[in-house]
């Protein structure tokens, strides 16, 4: 409160006698500027923290997985859920081997419609083989951002009006390098709340489905004895062909085998002819 009864006789100063510059106190400026952005410092805040209705802020999230009988038909109708439901497909990966086809779907619902989907995802479902669901309270930490917000907006106020009556550059460039500094803190904040509303309005629902393939002949799933016999044949050809052109690539390596054997038939016959 010294704070703030301080800067309110700076400003009245100011405006009554135009002549009166920072120059004439610096104290003042110096404590105002170095003033920590407390809750204490900002009882307008405190204010309206009180006066707002509180209201609880979950955050739900959750995931099923299952066995689908047609998985490109279940695709296509667990898509066609999201638009009676102002749900939306914020990521998809699509998986295919000898095996199975499945999908990953990552989708965002509107809290309130959460349960709703989730139980048209498992009523489509031939097999469900896991479901869960999370909720995290996250009312103080929203209220928390938000009360943090106005205090650093007041302070950014409050150094706005002390600078538009600075006068001296050194003061004037300590204002602004602090109203940086507040400025920095409030988009950083900000960037969290707008986060967070939107885990608050938005739940997110991780769907994972797969279809079983089924046999086939080319398949190593199941394997019969003539599937077997030709596989070996083939692999038996693949090592053959592996094993030749690792032979060619050693060429450099024969030359100079042939040069050194021709090299020392050469010399035995000249020590012979010449003992």
């Amino acid at each position: 409160m010294k704070l703030f009864f301080t800067m309110a006789f700076i400003i009245a100063a100011c405006s009554n006698n135009p002549s009166d510059t920072v120059e004439s106190i610096p104290v003042e400026f110096n404590e105002i500027i170095e003033a920590p952005p407390t809750a204490q410092a900002y009882p307008l805040s405190e204010k309206l923290l009180l006066s707002q209705d509180i209201s609880q802020k979950l955050v739900r999230s959750g995931g099923i997985n299952f066995q689908s009988e047609d998985i490109e038909k279940d695709y296509v109708k667990i898509k066609s859920m999201l638009g009676g439901l102002n749900a939306y497909l914020e990521n998809e990966n699509q998986n295919n081997d000898n095996y199975r086809k499945s999908y990953n779907l990552s989708i965002r619902v509107p809290s309130e419609k959460y349960d709703s989907l989730l139980n048209s995802i498992s009523g489509i479902a031939f097999k469900v083989e896991s479901k869960y669901s999370n909720v995290d309270d996250v009312t103080e930490r929203y209220y928390d951002l938000q009360n943090r917000i106005q205090n650093k907006k007041e302070l950014e106020i409050r150094y706005r009006e002390i600078l538009s009556k600075a006068n001296q550059v050194k003061d004037i460039l300590e204002i602004e390098r602090n109203l940086n500094e507040v400025r920095t803190d409030i988009e950083m904040m900000e960037g969290q709340f707008n986060y967070l509303s939107k885990q608050i309005q938005f739940s997110s629902l991780q769907v994972q489905f797969y279809e079983e393939l089924p046999y086939e002949l080319n398949s190593p799933k199941k394997k019969g004895f003539w599937v077997r016999v030709f596989n070996a044949l083939d692999n038996g050809w693949q090592v053959f062909l592996t094993v030749l052109v690792g032979l060619v690539t050693l060429w450099p390596f024969y030359f100079a085998g042939a040069l050194i054997f021709v090299l020392v038939v050469y010399l035995k016959r000249r020590n012979k002819k010449h003992p």
